[in-house]
């Protein structure tokens, strides 16, 4: 019997997601858990509902105040956010 090169369990972990395109939404999930530390607490307090969909953030935002002060944040906050998975998952954030 030959032997074969040993492989890290990460690796075919790493593997299986790419190939099942399930790293997308594992991505997308880490990133809407992620909302809070990205943007503080006192800011997410007047968030909820953070989730992704097709490449977009979206937040609904209950303070028009916190709205202004996030859109005004909005490339910062998508780079910041994208630095978590290290790939370019969000595109573009809505607040609603």
């Amino acid at each position: 019997m030959e032997r074969r090169k040993t492989i890290h369990i990460s690796e075919i972990i790493q593997e299986i997601l790419n190939k099942s395109n399930l790293k997308g939404r594992l991505d997308e999930t880490t990133i809407s858990q992620k909302w809070e530390e990205v943007v503080g607490r006192p800011m997410a307090q007047y968030t909820k509902n953070v989730y992704v969909s097709k490449g977009i953030l979206y937040v609904n935002v209950t303070s028009s105040v916190v709205r202004n002060e996030l859109m005004m944040s909005r490339t910062t906050l998508i780079e910041q956010l994208n630095a978590i998975t290290g790939n370019k998952t969000i595109t573009d954030i809505i607040f609603r």
